[in-house]
């Protein structure tokens, strides 16, 4: 029997979506988004939202990003300064206990001064991280608590 004689006896079956289609609306996984994605695009803001302090954006495990963006605040105002470094470049990620980080690249050295660091500085053994950045009180006022707090960033060339 072919499909046509199939459809013509017992009726026509709805057309069953893709995988993709299944995928995109959250068909395989209960009716939810895909955890993963939703990750990969939480990781892939560089910009957190208004009013929440995040010290960095990380790739989900397994990802390895090719750069890494560090951005401080010009004193005194909300201008952003920063720098890019391809993960490729970064030499050594050396550590004092969880409060300073220094990333040592081939031209410079960057000192991350701050607490509870460790998360920060396994994903940048991973080159999982995306950007990281300097909490300041004229962006975002609420100071952060049992998070993650990059105080200060300091390049020496």
């Amino acid at each position: 029997m072919t499909d046509d004689a199939f459809d013509r006896v017992f009726g026509s079956t709805p057309r069953r979506p893709s995988f993709t289609e299944k995928v995109a609306r959250g068909e395989a996984f209960g009716g939810q988004i895909d955890p993963r994605h939703a990750m990969a695009v939480e990781a892939a803001s560089v910009a957190p939202a208004p009013g929440e302090y995040r010290a960095f954006g990380f790739l989900p495990a397994g990802n390895v990003n090719l750069s890494c963006e560090v951005r401080w605040w010009m004193e005194g105002t909300i201008v952003p300064e920063g720098l890019a470094f391809p993960y490729r470049l970064l030499m050594e990620v050396g550590f004092s206990g969880e409060d300073t980080l220094r990333l040592r690249l081939p031209d410079k050295v960057i000192e991350i001064t701050g607490r509870r660091l460790e998360p920060l500085r396994q994903a940048l053994m991973r080159q999982q991280v995306t950007f990281l950045q300097q909490w300041t009180s004229l962006v975002w006022p609420a100071k952060p608590t049992d998070v993650a707090v990059i105080k200060r960033i300091l390049v020496a060339r």
